[in-house]
């Protein structure tokens, strides 16, 4: 009878460490989505810098020189 109970203990002790673990997965994911998104945000900045800035600077420079003509 007593191992029963034991076992029973065990059990409840294992299901609270399993909820406090599914919690904090929960609270790292949240996490993980913002910093996700940050980087979503900081590489369309870089890409707008480095391939659409010089793309339209020479589109810009073209036009300006057939302009000129």
């Amino acid at each position: 009878m007593s191992e029963q109970i034991d076992v029973t203990q065990e059990l409840a002790k294992l299901q609270q460490r399993v909820e406090h673990l599914e919690k904090r997965v929960k609270k790292a994911e949240s996490k993980q989505g913002s910093l996700w998104f940050l980087w979503e945000a900081i590489r369309s900045i870089l890409i707008g810098l480095f391939i659409v800035g010089p793309v339209a600077a020479i589109i810009f420079g073209v036009l300006a020189a057939l302009a000129g003509k």
